[in-house]
Protein backbone atom coordinates (compact mmCIF):
# COMPACT_ATOMS: atom_id res chain seq x y z
CA UNK A 1 0.00 0.00 0.00
CA UNK A 2 2.76 2.60 1.14
CA UNK A 3 5.07 1.47 -2.12
CA UNK A 4 1.32 2.60 -4.39
CA UNK A 5 0.96 5.95 -2.80
CA UNK A 6 4.71 6.57 -3.35
CA UNK A 7 4.25 5.49 -6.77
CA UNK A 8 1.22 7.84 -7.31
CA UNK A 9 3.10 10.72 -5.05
CA UNK A 10 5.74 10.63 -7.85
CA UNK A 11 3.54 9.93 -10.59
CA UNK A 12 2.02 13.18 -9.76
CA UNK A 13 5.24 15.44 -9.38
CA UNK A 14 6.41 14.15 -12.62
CA UNK A 15 3.44 15.29 -14.44
CA UNK A 16 3.21 18.58 -12.70
CA UNK A 17 7.11 18.87 -13.70
CA UNK A 18 6.28 18.24 -17.48
CA UNK A 19 3.31 20.85 -17.34
CA UNK A 20 5.86 23.55 -16.08
CA UNK A 21 7.84 23.08 -19.16
CA UNK A 22 5.26 22.77 -22.02
CA UNK A 23 6.47 25.27 -23.97
CA UNK A 24 8.99 25.07 -27.13
CA UNK A 25 12.16 24.69 -26.58
CA UNK A 26 12.87 28.06 -28.76
CA UNK A 27 10.96 30.38 -30.36
CA UNK A 28 11.84 30.34 -34.36
CA UNK A 29 13.36 33.50 -35.62
CA UNK A 30 10.74 36.42 -36.15
CA UNK A 31 9.28 37.28 -39.26
CA UNK A 32 10.28 40.76 -40.50
CA UNK A 33 7.90 43.42 -40.52
CA UNK A 34 5.32 42.42 -38.01
CA UNK A 35 4.37 45.03 -35.57
CA UNK A 36 1.46 45.34 -32.92
CA UNK A 37 -1.18 48.09 -32.90
CA UNK A 38 -2.38 49.09 -30.08
CA UNK A 39 -5.03 51.15 -28.17
CA UNK A 40 -3.76 54.43 -26.10
CA UNK A 41 -5.81 57.44 -24.59
CA UNK A 42 -8.53 56.92 -28.04
CA UNK A 43 -5.53 57.12 -30.41
CA UNK A 44 -3.91 53.90 -32.23
CA UNK A 45 -0.30 53.62 -31.70
CA UNK A 46 2.30 51.10 -33.55
CA UNK A 47 4.32 49.96 -30.10
CA UNK A 48 7.17 48.78 -32.81
CA UNK A 49 7.75 52.12 -33.93
CA UNK A 50 7.31 53.92 -30.11
CA UNK A 51 5.18 53.67 -27.29
CA UNK A 52 3.99 57.19 -27.61
CA UNK A 53 4.39 58.41 -23.67
CA UNK A 54 2.32 54.54 -22.86
CA UNK A 55 4.25 52.94 -19.60
CA UNK A 56 2.32 49.80 -19.19
CA UNK A 57 0.79 47.61 -22.56
CA UNK A 58 -1.44 44.48 -21.70
CA UNK A 59 -1.49 42.13 -24.67
CA UNK A 60 -5.05 40.58 -24.76
CA UNK A 61 -4.53 38.69 -27.71
CA UNK A 62 -2.47 39.26 -31.21
CA UNK A 63 -5.32 41.73 -31.93
CA UNK A 64 -6.53 43.16 -28.87
CA UNK A 65 -3.54 45.62 -27.08
CA UNK A 66 -4.16 48.01 -24.89
CA UNK A 67 -1.59 50.56 -23.55
CA UNK A 68 -2.22 53.14 -20.13
CA UNK A 69 -0.03 56.02 -19.21
CA UNK A 70 1.21 54.32 -16.33
CA UNK A 71 1.14 51.05 -13.75
CA UNK A 72 -1.90 52.39 -11.88
CA UNK A 73 -4.04 52.82 -14.82
CA UNK A 74 -3.63 49.53 -16.19
CA UNK A 75 -3.86 47.89 -13.07
CA UNK A 76 -7.45 49.13 -12.40
CA UNK A 77 -8.53 48.20 -15.78
CA UNK A 78 -7.42 44.77 -14.81
CA UNK A 79 -8.38 44.63 -11.05
CA UNK A 80 -4.96 44.42 -9.32
CA UNK A 81 -5.06 46.11 -6.19
CA UNK A 82 -1.13 45.80 -4.54
CA UNK A 83 -2.66 45.58 -0.88
CA UNK A 84 -4.35 42.22 -1.97
CA UNK A 85 -1.77 40.65 -4.06
CA UNK A 86 -0.64 37.61 -1.63
CA UNK A 87 3.57 37.56 -3.08
CA UNK A 88 3.63 41.47 -1.71
CA UNK A 89 2.05 40.41 1.56
CA UNK A 90 5.12 38.17 1.59
CA UNK A 91 8.00 40.66 0.53
CA UNK A 92 6.30 44.34 0.25
CA UNK A 93 9.09 46.15 -1.53
CA UNK A 94 10.57 43.69 -3.81
CA UNK A 95 7.89 42.07 -5.21
CA UNK A 96 6.89 44.32 -8.77
CA UNK A 97 2.70 44.55 -9.68
CA UNK A 98 1.56 42.03 -12.07
CA UNK A 99 -2.17 41.06 -11.77
CA UNK A 100 -3.05 37.83 -11.63
CA UNK A 101 -3.43 35.46 -14.38
CA UNK A 102 -0.67 37.28 -16.70
CA UNK A 103 3.39 37.30 -17.01
CA UNK A 104 4.75 40.74 -16.83
CA UNK A 105 8.36 42.35 -18.37
CA UNK A 106 9.56 45.34 -17.40
CA UNK A 107 11.85 47.35 -19.07
CA UNK A 108 14.68 47.95 -16.39
CA UNK A 109 15.41 46.07 -13.18
CA UNK A 110 13.38 45.89 -9.87
CA UNK A 111 10.13 46.02 -11.85
CA UNK A 112 10.40 49.53 -13.21
CA UNK A 113 10.15 51.47 -16.44
CA UNK A 114 7.51 50.25 -19.20
CA UNK A 115 6.16 47.11 -18.34
CA UNK A 116 4.43 44.58 -20.92
CA UNK A 117 2.04 41.85 -20.03
CA UNK A 118 0.65 38.48 -21.87
CA UNK A 119 -1.48 35.31 -20.90
CA UNK A 120 -1.23 33.60 -24.15
CA UNK A 121 0.24 30.45 -24.32
CA UNK A 122 2.06 30.74 -27.72
CA UNK A 123 5.64 32.64 -28.47
CA UNK A 124 5.08 36.70 -28.78
CA UNK A 125 8.10 38.16 -30.49
CA UNK A 126 8.77 41.43 -28.61
CA UNK A 127 10.00 43.40 -31.17
CA UNK A 128 6.03 43.72 -32.07
CA UNK A 129 5.76 45.12 -29.30
CA UNK A 130 8.70 47.65 -29.54
CA UNK A 131 10.36 45.66 -26.76
CA UNK A 132 12.91 43.73 -28.14
CA UNK A 133 15.89 43.02 -26.16
CA UNK A 134 14.58 45.32 -23.54
CA UNK A 135 13.79 42.76 -20.76
CA UNK A 136 15.44 42.94 -17.31
CA UNK A 137 13.18 41.63 -14.90
CA UNK A 138 9.82 40.02 -14.74
CA UNK A 139 7.09 38.59 -12.77
CA UNK A 140 4.75 36.02 -13.12
CA UNK A 141 1.25 35.59 -11.91
CA UNK A 142 -0.59 33.19 -13.93
CA UNK A 143 -0.72 30.80 -11.65
CA UNK A 144 0.82 27.48 -9.56
CA UNK A 145 1.70 25.28 -12.38
CA UNK A 146 2.06 28.02 -15.38
CA UNK A 147 5.18 28.68 -16.37
CA UNK A 148 6.21 31.48 -18.98
CA UNK A 149 9.48 31.64 -21.08
CA UNK A 150 11.78 33.79 -22.63
CA UNK A 151 13.68 32.81 -25.72
CA UNK A 152 17.13 34.14 -26.44
CA UNK A 153 19.31 35.83 -29.01
CA UNK A 154 21.45 32.63 -28.83
CA UNK A 155 18.52 30.63 -30.17
CA UNK A 156 19.34 27.54 -27.82
CA UNK A 157 18.45 29.07 -24.22
CA UNK A 158 15.14 29.55 -23.04
CA UNK A 159 14.78 31.39 -20.01
CA UNK A 160 12.15 30.05 -17.51
CA UNK A 161 9.89 32.41 -15.46
CA UNK A 162 8.77 30.21 -12.61
CA UNK A 163 4.72 30.37 -11.89
CA UNK A 164 4.27 32.29 -9.35
CA UNK A 165 7.67 33.93 -9.06
CA UNK A 166 9.75 36.84 -10.32
CA UNK A 167 13.09 38.25 -11.07
CA UNK A 168 14.41 41.63 -9.85
CA UNK A 169 17.38 41.24 -12.57
CA UNK A 170 18.72 38.80 -15.61
CA UNK A 171 21.75 38.98 -15.04
CA UNK A 172 23.84 37.90 -17.82
CA UNK A 173 20.31 37.79 -19.74
CA UNK A 174 19.59 40.85 -19.02
CA UNK A 175 17.99 42.58 -22.37
CA UNK A 176 18.86 39.28 -24.54
CA UNK A 177 15.06 38.10 -25.04
CA UNK A 178 13.41 38.38 -28.38
CA UNK A 179 9.93 36.56 -27.57
CA UNK A 180 7.98 35.44 -24.59
CA UNK A 181 5.57 32.61 -24.13
CA UNK A 182 3.38 33.00 -21.54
Amino acid sequence: MKRQLWAAIVALGLAAALLAVAHPAAAAPRPDGASARASFHGAVIDLASGWQGAQSCVVYSRTDVRCYAGYGEADTALGYSRAADPLVAVTPRAVPSCASGWLCLYENVDGAGRRLQFRDEYWNYLSTYGFDRATSSWRNNQGSTDSGALSLYNRSTVYTCGANSYALQLGVYDNQAYAVWG
